[in-house]
């Protein structure tokens, strides 16, 4: 009976509804509602993003962006950009709705589109499908209105954008510049739903948290100056070189940079190679124990990996040598698949040679480049030796010989 009566305050416009897809315009009714700020935010951000390799100001920027509106973190591949959107979106208690950029988005993509489909007796039918921002902002909606009852329930729900300049956004978000560009709460147009379900209002708790690839200029678009206007830029980068006079060393009480990523680069590549090994993905204490403990026996040689990515990454400007920002996430699949290879091989492997074509065929390809020419990666070939004087160099004197061709 009190289900009943619910039921009827909604439909009344006493209460919200739980799920706006068919009531878009009472999307008003919850708009104003502003983000809540939780009161342990700084041990929640810390919680989230304990396995990210990042400096701690990051956290406290990223989270003032997103208090006063949307925010884009830029950087190059494998900084941790979309795992760093997620970790914090969870520390404000929200929900993402991820979605992957790509040249071909238009505003059908984005706001919305008529679609025909087959009905469920085989009939044709014109339907009305939302697109990603549209989807998200009603989503946001309605986990505003679960919060309510639920304290623990997703407060709002956030737009994920992933690569947002493989698109092109001024086409894609064009007749969003409005809404996103003021505080006030202006409603946007859906042509593709019927009338009494058009009006589009954002919620004051609804974000977009998209992630830039600031490397790759050959296959991604420029940001107009209106684009940028609506976002907050964060930046990030590869680990701060691993200061002079420090060895590489795995240690989780260091807090040096450096030695943090060596060790979480450590601790991650053994965890996916004993969740692979474990029957139901998850791997008991001793078989990552055991995981680790084979890779912390390389240590001298997962130095010398570490030593040969600094030479690229601090690559200084008038250096002979090719500057590629190589990220962490590239660092953990080189070694994920050097212990799976290790396992495989067992006492006839050897791990010089294992680690040696693991670079060649992960770090290495990164090298076809349209920012890199084929002397900058001979002059790496030069400063190569052992254990990356065999496959790696072979593999890098065919990417200078090719002469890296360049796409316009």
């Amino acid at each position: 009976m009190a289900e009943a009566n619910e039921d009827a305050l909604v439909e009344e416009g006493a209460l919200p509804p739980s799920d706006f897809h068919d009531a878009i315009e009472r999307l008003r009714e919850i708009a104003t509602y502003e983000l809540e700020m939780p009161n342990d935010l700084e041990q929640k951000l810390w919680e989230q993003t304990k396995d990210l390799v990042l400096p701690t100001a990051i956290l406290k920027e990223i989270a003032s962006a997103l208090r006063v509106g949307h925010v884009v973190l830029q950087g190059p591949p494998g900084t941790g950009k979309t795992s760093l959107a997620r970790a914090v979106a969870k520390a404000f208690n929200v929900s993402t709705y991820p979605v992957t950029a790509h040249e071909d988005w238009t505003i059908y993509d984005v706001i919305g589109r008529l679609e025909l489909r087959l009905s469920k007796d085989r009939k044709e039918e014109i339907v009305p499908v939302n697109g990603a921002f549209t989807e998200a902002v009603i989503r946001c909606g309605n986990n505003i209105v679960l919060h309510f009852d639920d304290a623990t329930h997703p407060q709002a729900e956030w737009l994920l954008i992933d690569e947002l300049n493989r698109s092109r956004p001024d086409k894609a978000f064009g007749e969003l510049f409005t809404v996103l560009g003021t505080d006030e709460l202006i409603a946007t147009n859906l042509p593709h739903q019927p009338i009494g379900n058009k009006e589009l209002v954002i919620p004051r708790r609804f974000r977009i948290i998209a992630t830039l690839n600031s490397y790759d200029k050959q296959f991604v678009q420029s940001l107009s100056q209106a684009i940028r206007r609506r976002f907050t830029f964060i930046s990030l980068d590869v680990p701060e070189r691993l200061p002079e006079g420090k060895q590489w060393a795995y240690d989780p009480e260091d807090k040096t940079i450096s030695i943090v990523e060596f060790t979480k680069v450590v601790d991650r590549a053994a965890f996916r190679v004993a969740q692979r090994q474990a029957p139901d993905g998850s791997p008991e204490v001793g078989m990552l124990a055991k995981a680790k403990d084979q890779l912390l026996k390389q240590t001298v040689l997962l130095g010398q990996l570490f030593e040969l990515i600094e030479l690229v990454r601090y690559a200084g400007e008038g250096s002979d040598l090719p500057y590629l920002p190589i990220g962490t996430a590239q660092i953990i699949d080189t070694l994920e698949l050097f212990l799976s290879r290790l396992n495989l091989e067992g006492e006839a492997g050897s791990a010089s040679n294992i680690l040696d074509w693991a670079v060649s065929v992960k770090i290495a390809p990164l090298f076809e480049s349209d920012v890199l020419t084929s002397e900058q990666v001979s002059k790496l070939i030069n400063k190569l030796s052992t254990p990356f004087s065999h496959r790696t160099k072979r593999e890098l004197q065919i990417i200078a010989a090719a002469g890296i061709h360049f796409v316009g």
